[in-house]
């Protein structure tokens, strides 16, 4: 490499050498991701399908995959110069494969800016800043190799600070359009100019006012011509309000929450021994006189101020800090005179930069290329993108499919003749659709007794897709037993299909026991005139029940009696599964059968079996069921199978407990 470097004057690395970072970028980012078997993060399947409709499609009027989302009318796309610029590498058949090389190139363009900035303030040295950058920070590293927006964001913010840095404010403004039709938060690049412009006249007296407005008319123009305005800024308003207004109880993921400070140090070790190494590096010279560099450093210093503490606040800023950052130490740098030759140690001692750095950048290197080869190698036991589109065939067409909001990135790149319920965040769904979102995340986090139908009352769906590995343990054992949802698909990915009419061993016609009445209910009792239990009005829905909601009654009330007529025109043995959700208590006929204190949840095949003889007759079933220490639920399963017998036998078998 020294070599190379001896062979380009300080004038041909402004251009030459950043062009060869880019082909060397290119090829090494190519060949690392074309080896990962997923593209990581699985929001980058949601913008490869995006760009891929857009490819197949033409011009999307709403988003078809996501029926309960803000974005399914009218669409809003949030980063659509983002989809159309990667629809070229998704339109063949091998998309995926595209998706991989895309984000290569967005790399390779990101090192790029970074070499340029590099070597007009470091010379050659310069050079070594996408090292220093992708190397140095395993954060950054981590987000980098996500096929999302943020990537092209970051090349448009450092185009910006070359235009606010020239004073080309009208090409400041059209980079601003260009970043409101790229990335959803447009009041980002805003909210810099802004900052840019108050520091500039504080500081150096000198009120540019271009540095605001034209940026300003740069983002209106941007909004208004959206193919999706005005529904944009309906998408814009809950991504950057309602969002912070609701993510404390959201399901919002890690990455807007503050990284630890040990983790911050330990991930960023080899990148801020690099700033280290080239600040104590720094020559005796006095300050420059080249007025572009110091109003750049000005520029730099501000938006590391700014994503600084963004960063500090939320890990995912990391993508912008880093880099800017970077360049901020270098700039200040070029501004007090240049980077030397030698790096000063402790103490008297000095090392010639080339082996400090290297020292540094190679621990670097060696952290970083251990995350590669970990992705690279995290296959497990199942190829992923083999099983998802093995998931993808099982699915019909029109399918109406429950599934998580950030598996449903997968899903609607994979299988996209369905149809889901929301991406990229809760809070698309959550604010347009509250009751469904309380019912999917009751329903994905196991709270949910009724599966198939919360499924089709509360979701609309027929179809429930989830991953094996990742779920709760309680909704697995759930859905593993009831009889009204058959395994359609199973691998990594399990498909689950509701089967109607698949419930005629539950009982469920009951009346409510009125409140002051003695229990159980006698067998003489006429109980006809007593409210009935409140089934579902819709056939299909009718056709899945199978759970006993108590608060359907009473939402309020601590226990409920409820009561079932069962008649037996001849001799009997019933087996029963009681599956009750918190304590209950069961009497057939005047005899008490059981009675629990637990709290049990209502998971099929985990409950109370019951062998029953019945004489020919009429025979009472009283239920008094009350809410489980957890105060979430309050209600039951009872399945019953007959067989007949011939023999005389009592009313009533052998008393059960719990």
């Amino acid at each position: 490499m020294s070599k190379t470097f001896a062979l380009m004057s300080d004038r041909h690395a402004a251009w030459l050498g950043p062009l060869l970072v880019f082909v060397v970028a290119l090829f090494v980012f190519g060949g690392i991701f074309t080896h990962f078997p997923v593209l990581y993060d699985t929001d980058s399947y949601y913008h490869l399908a995006i760009a891929r409709a857009y490819a197949v499609r033409g011009h999307l009027s709403n988003l078809p995959w996501a029926r309960m989302s803000v974005m399914h009318e009218g669409f809003g796309d949030k980063e659509y110069l983002f989809h159309l610029l990667l629809a070229p590498f998704a339109a063949g058949p091998l998309s995926s494969a595209g998706g991989r090389w895309a984000l290569a190139m967005l790399n390779a363009l990101v090192a790029t800016a970074l070499a340029h900035y590099g070597t007009r303030a470091a010379g050659r040295w310069g050079l070594l800043v996408p090292l220093v950058v992708y190397a140095g920070s395993i954060e950054f590293l981590g987000r980098a190799i996500r096929l999302r927006p943020e990537l092209l964001s970051l090349l448009l913010l450092l185009a910006a600070v070359a235009c606010a840095a020239s004073g080309r404010y009208r090409l400041l403004g059209a980079v601003a359009a260009l970043y409101a039709l790229s990335y959803t938060a447009f009041h980002a690049l805003l909210g810099l100019c802004f900052a840019w412009f108050v520091q500039q006249g504080w500081w150096r007296r000198r009120w540019s006012w271009g540095l605001v407005l034209c940026p300003l008319l740069g983002v209106g123009v941007g909004l208004v011509v959206h193919p999706h305005f005005p529904h944009n800024l309906v998408v814009w308003k809950i991504q950057n309000i309602d969002f912070f207004r609701h993510k404390d109880w959201l399901d919002v993921g890690r990455e807007i929450t503050a990284q630890s400070a040990d983790q911050l140090l330990l991930l960023n070790l080899a990148w801020i021994l690099a700033l280290a190494v080239l600040w104590r590096s720094a020559g005796k010279r006095g300050p420059t006189a080249d007025a572009g560099v110091d109003r750049t450093t000005d520029l730099l210093l501000v938006a590391t101020g700014v994503f600084g503490l963004l960063y500090l606040l939320m890990l995912r800023f990391s993508i912008y800090f880093i880099p800017f950052a970077t360049l901020a130490v270098l700039f200040a740098l070029r501004r007090r005179g240049a980077v030397g030759g030698w790096t000063a140690l402790p103490g008297r001692g000095r090392l010639p930069l080339a082996v400090t750095l290297a020292l540094v950048l190679g621990f670097g290197i060696a952290r970083a290329g251990g995350l590669v080869i970990d992705l690279a190698e995290s296959r497990g036991v199942l190829e992923r993108e083999d099983d998802w589109a093995a998931f993808g065939r099982a699915l019909p067409a029109g399918a109406k499919v429950a599934a998580e909001w950030g598996s449903t990135h997968l899903y609607m790149f994979w299988a996209p003749q369905a149809t889901y319920l929301n991406v990229l965040d809760p809070v698309f769904m959550a604010v347009p659709f509250p009751a469904a979102h309380q019912a999917e995340r009751a329903l994905f986090e196991g709270r949910e007794p009724d599966v198939p139908f919360a499924l089709k009352a509360k979701l609309d769906c027929d179809f429930l897709a989830l991953s094996h590995f990742h779920q709760p343990r309680l909704l697995l054992d759930r859905i593993a037993a009831d009889p009204r949802l058959r395994l359609r698909y199973q691998r990594y990915t399990l498909l689950y299909e509701t089967v109607p009419d698949a419930n005629a061993e539950f009982v469920l016609g009951w009346r409510v026991v009125p409140r002051g009445m003695r229990l159980p209910v006698p067998p003489t009792t006429d109980v006809t005139s007593w409210t009935p239990y409140p089934r579902a009005d819709k056939v299909a829905e009718r056709a899945l029940e199978g759970y006993v909601d108590a608060d359907r009654v009473d939402a309020e009330a601590n226990c409920l009696a409820m009561v079932h007529v069962e008649e037996s025109p001849s001799q009997a043995t019933v087996t029963w599964e009681f599956v009750p959700y918190g304590p209950s208590t069961l009497w057939i006929d005047d005899e008490r059968l059981l009675s629990t204190a637990q709290t049990h949840r209502a998971v099929l095949g985990r409950g109370i079996t019951l062998v029953t003889r019945l004489a020919p007759g009429k025979h009472p079933i009283t239920v008094l069921t009350c809410r489980g220490r957890d105060g979430l639920g309050s209600g039951f399963y009872l399945r019953g199978r007959k067989s007949r017998i011939s023999a005389p036998l009592p009313a009533s078998g052998s008393p059960g407990s719990s």
